[in-house]
């Protein structure tokens, strides 16, 4: 809702999907979508004991967290995120969680269905009342919710095992319808954009359908002593009447791979613009890496999508065209399966071993292809450019012989760079950790200021 409490969505047929959500007025760039607290969530066991299991702040100088002393499996940043989380669940999972996490039956799961074993355990016990007979009036709801949620294409015929006790055969049917719609609408939490949780977000679910050419795309709001909260941000300009999409899943993902996994997961070919698009491309071999033919691809697809390679065109990166225009077929070459993550390896390699003119120009290439691939505004391009700024910095400081219009070029450079990632990720938003790419990008501003 709006502060005048106009619904900001509206829920309307779809041709081929159950429903669509459209804007119920015009939205600008930025503008919030929806929002909607965590029903339930689960950290992934690499962020167990570094972020508190009830509002999911991160471990820090200033955040101490405190161990459970019945399980010595939860953490908590406070009191008041340990009594919230014991009154609500824990109290009817602590004594029997070690034993669970060590059981053969949970061992033998891989590590996405072991987050999401936990993640039904907390369900069950913070909906159930506490003898598991019968559902609290917020349970019943909250059922109702998930209840009208699509199945995935391929249901589980079992639950995993649970952590809860004396479970009755009613509940355990629940559960398992529950369970039968995990694959198809949870969502993988991030902040900053790397993934530390599993939650369940029911109306996100039943109202956002998906695209490869997103208008809008979601954030986590980490509060103290608050359950995590997701917000729909609108990427670009959505007319009313629009339907709103967000991205079930990585738009750079190759064509097949996405169509593969989007009908795997989720029953569905993607018909969006990119996939249309894309869909007709035949699958040229990519030229060898350090090859003539490879470079000369990429200094075209720089020079299209980002304008000078001296400083960026921002004009042109903020543009807003259809995939027909925004990757020529001249470029399906670099479509390749293995030529972004080799691209993207090879950008981090050279960064981290301080090479960092030749990291400029790899991550170079993958801003330009993230342009071409990505729609306007999308936080990853904000965030490559923000990380290319904090290379094109390490560049200055560490290599004194550049002079004159060579180093005031790359100053350039990254002035042009930092300047992407502000725009972009400011209206993307305050998200996740503290201390995040906002922070980062002000004290480069400071930083750039005293030269």
């Amino acid at each position: 809702m709006t502060a005048n409490s106009q619904p900001v969505i509206l829920l309307e047929p779809h041709p081929t999907a159950r429903s669509m959500a459209v804007a119920a007025s015009a939205l600008v760039a930025g503008d919030l979508v929806h929002a909607e607290p965590v029903l339930a969530s689960a950290l992934l066991q690499s962020e167990k004991g570094r972020r508190c299991d009830l509002c999911h702040r991160l471990s820090s100088d200033r955040v101490k967290l405190r161990r459970c002393t019945g399980c010595t499996s939860y953490w908590y940043c406070g009191a008041e995120c340990q009594r919230k989380q014991w009154n609500s669940q824990h109290k009817r999972l602590c004594k029997r969680y070690p034993r669970y996490i060590a059981s053969e039956e949970y061992q033998a799961l891989s590590h996405h269905d072991q987050v999401d074993a936990i993640l039904l355990s907390h369900l069950i016990a913070e909906k159930f009342i506490d003898d598991g007979a019968s559902v609290s009036a917020e349970g019943r709801s909250t059922m109702s919710t998930l209840m009208e949620l699509a199945e995935a294409r391929s249901a589980p015929t079992t639950i995993p095992p649970l952590c809860n006790a004396k479970v009755p055969s009613n509940v355990l049917s629940t559960a398992h319808a529950i369970y039968s719609r995990f694959g198809n609408n949870n969502f993988v939490m991030h902040s900053h954009l790397n993934s530390y949780a599993h939650g369940i977000f029911p109306f996100a679910s039943r109202s956002f359908n998906h695209s490869c050419v997103p208008n809008a795309v979601a954030k986590y709001i980490i509060t103290p002593c608050h359950p995590v909260r997701m917000e729909i941000i609108a990427l670009r300009d959505i007319a009313r009447g629009d339907e709103i999409t967000i991205p079930y899943l990585d738009p750079a993902l190759p064509h097949n791979t996405r169509q593969e996994a989007l009908f795997h997961n989720y029953g569905f070919i993607c018909n969006c613009d990119l996939c249309a698009y894309t869909g007709t491309f035949d699958s040229p071999a990519l030229p060898t890496r350090g090859s003539d033919e490879l470079a000369e691809i990429e200094a075209e697809l720089r020079r299209f999508a980002l304008g000078s390679s001296d400083r960026l065109d921002l004009q042109m990166m903020a543009s807003d065209r259809p995939s027909s225009v925004k990757i020529p077929r001249r470029f399906a070459p670099l479509l390749h399966e293995t030529y972004l993550p080799d691209t993207s390896e090879l950008f981090s390699k050279a960064s981290h071993e301080g090479d960092y003119l030749n990291a400029l120009s790899a991550g170079l290439t993958l801003l330009a292809f993230y342009v071409v691939v990505y729609p306007t505004n999308f936080p990853q391009i904000g965030m490559h450019a923000l990380e290319l700024s904090k290379t094109a910095w390490n560049a200055i400081a560490t290599n004194a012989h550049i002079l004159g219009s060579d180093a005031r070029s790359l100053e350039d450079a990254m002035q042009s760079y930092l300047a992407a990632a502000s725009r972009i990720l400011n209206n993307f938003g305050p998200e996740g950790d503290e201390a995040g790419p906002l922070e980062e990008i002000r004290v480069l501003q400071e930083l750039s200021r005293t030269w």
